[in-house]
């Protein structure tokens, strides 16, 4: 089982949904951009708890969460990293800012 900390409230636990790469770890959702239409992603798990990435099409969101319930987000490699609010948007969608996500987050 595996645990993901997204913010203050909410954890993840993606245990049978979860598929190897390599080192990492990738479930597969439906994401959403500032309230645009769902499309698939995949959220990868770099260090439990505490760094993570959605991709959507092309492009990779990567997450940071430093453990007192503060999350950031960078949108490219070379951006700078903006501080987001995660929270919970209706039943199984989770925002991150203008970014969310729903599936099966399993909860504890």
């Amino acid at each position: 089982m595996v645990i993901l900390c997204l913010g203050k409230q909410a954890s993840v636990r993606a245990d049978q949904t979860l598929a190897r790469r390599d080192t990492e770890q990738a479930v597969e959702l439906q994401c959403s951009r500032s309230n645009g239409p769902w499309s698939p992603c995949r959220m990868g798990i770099q260090k439990v708890g505490s760094q993570w990435w959605i991709q959507m099409g092309n492009e990779r969101i990567r997450f940071e969460h430093d453990g007192s319930g503060h999350v950031r987000m960078r949108t490219g490699a070379h951006a700078a990293w903006t501080s987001v609010e995660p929270n919970w948007a209706g039943n199984q969608v989770l925002c991150w800012g203008s970014i969310c996500a729903r599936g099966a987050f399993p909860l504890d």
